[in-house]
């Protein structure tokens, strides 16, 4: 990769019934050739991960948060830095969603087939239709870019989507733990103290086991039934079968989620709802209005200035829930928030 300063990157891969991405195919291009490459057969990648680990080249993706997570699966490792489409192209007032296709007619005026999207990556052969396909998802990606960052250097917020960028990456890293599986089951908040201590062990069991078996989370167990067992405390395979648990659930895992249910265990904090933070409906209101204020001084979009994970972040801090500074009041948001939120 000699003289090589941007390399357009994405992957395709199938993810339904499985706990991580089941890679099909890697596209590459760096400017003067685009590489198909099919990873189905390969097993030492020494090279490949060479060529990319290199932070002097800058790695162009679109919607980067899924492929980042297939190369942290399959490779071990992020290809850094990474400049984002989908983000650059947030700044210049488009959706934070905004399609590839959509992006590539809207700066560079061209029309992408994109009805290969729902293929089946992981058959073969692939046609030339699905190879052509893949391949203008990163042949179109470089100029892409290039333009998106030209129009923002001229706008001066090109540094803060690269900041945005990097921030994104860096979140998309966060996986989720065991132990802290039992935060995401929905409505885990309703539950008391030792309720919620038997969903955190149940959680985390499914957890260990969807990861170590390559099973989506809830192809092993529905959480809604986690959450059932949890709030009822079931004492025999009738009563699980009776909360609407499955014969072959039953059959699986029943005498074991049994065993884990009559462990005793020791109450842990409920889950407190931010909207019930006494301080949260006056931040929620001030912030969404700054953003609009700031909205019309910048021409950034509301969506991009806030999200509800900044509100919710900004009122954990604030209630000391948290030593770091919120993202409102740090970086380039720093500079257009503080005078509204000191």
């Amino acid at each position: 990769m000699h003289d090589v300063r941007y390399l357009a990157l994405d992957s395709e891969f199938v993810r339904t019934r499985t706990f991580y991405p089941q890679l099909g195919l890697l596209q590459l291009f760096d400017g003067n050739n685009v590489v198909l490459i099919d990873p189905l057969n390969i097993t030492d990648w020494t090279l490949f991960k060479k060529a990319l680990n290199t932070p002097d080249v800058e790695k162009h993706f679109h919607a980067c948060s899924e492929d980042v997570e297939v190369f942290l699966h399959h490779f071990g490792f992020v290809p850094l830095p990474i400049l984002d489409s989908q983000i650059l192209a947030s700044f210049l007032d488009n959706p934070l969603s905004s399609g590839y296709a959509n992006l590539v007619k809207k700066y560079l005026d061209i029309d992408l087939d994109k009805s290969e999207t729902r293929t089946d990556w992981l058959q073969r052969p692939l046609s030339d239709k699905q190879c052509v396909y893949a391949a203008n998802d990163v042949y179109y990606l470089l100029p892409l870019i290039i333009k998106l960052k030209s129009l923002l250097l001229d706008k001066g917020w090109l540094n803060a989507a690269y900041e945005e960028c990097a921030n994104a990456v860096k979140r998309r890293c966060e996986f989720t733990q065991a132990d802290s599986a039992y935060l995401h089951i929905k409505n885990a908040w309703q539950l008391r103290a030792e309720q919620l201590a038997h969903l955190q062990q149940l959680a985390a069991w499914r957890f260990n086991y969807a990861k170590s078996h390559d099973i989506a989370l809830n192809f092993v167990i529905h959480e809604e039934m986690l959450w059932k067992m949890a709030r009822f405390q079931p004492k025999s395979l009738a009563e699980l079968s009776a909360l609407g648990l499955k014969g072959k659930e039953i059959r699986l895992f029943g005498e074991l989620l049994l065993s884990l249910l009559a462990q005793p265990v020791e109450p842990i904090a409920e889950i407190k709802r931010i909207v019930t933070y006494p301080d949260y409906k006056h931040w929620t209101t001030l912030i969404k209005e700054a953003a609009n204020h700031i909205s019309v001084q910048t021409e950034l979009s509301p969506e991009l200035l806030v999200s509800r994970r900044h509100i919710e972040q900004f009122v954990r801090w604030k209630n000391n829930e948290l030593s770091e500074k919120p993202e409102l009041l740090s970086g380039w948001r720093a500079d257009l928030f503080s005078r509204y939120l000191s």
